[in-house]
């Protein structure tokens, strides 16, 4: 997904590619800030229509890394007759359950 959103140099928030000092009061709305504030309106009643909230949203990277853990334990790991962590490690490198974690979970 694009970010619709920046910090400036002052490390403000503002929408990407719309400086705050274009949305004061006064300011002219050129087509090319209404189309920006337009996308980002639409991408936001996508987020809501989602059903997702703020907290949720944070919590489903924990969620994907424990359920691949889990995932990961059954298929992987006790099937084995393995001990010790180290030889444990190995056995996840190939995995592509821990691939697709480091891939698109981690970031």
């Amino acid at each position: 997904m694009v970010r619709l959103t920046e910090k400036d140099e002052s490390g403000m928030w503002q929408f990407k590619g719309i400086p705050w000092e274009r949305l004061l009061a006064g300011e002219t709305i050129t087509k090319e800030t209404s189309q920006l504030l337009y996308l980002c309106l639409c991408k936001l009643k996508d987020y809501e229509d989602s059903g997702m909230n703020p907290d949720r949203v944070g919590n489903l990277k924990y969620e994907a890394e424990a359920m691949a853990a889990q995932v990961c334990d059954k298929l992987c790991r006790h099937p084995r007759e393995i001990a010790e962590q180290e030889a444990l490690d190995e056995v996840c490198e190939g995995c592509p359950i821990n691939a697709y974690v480091r891939a698109f979970i981690s970031r």
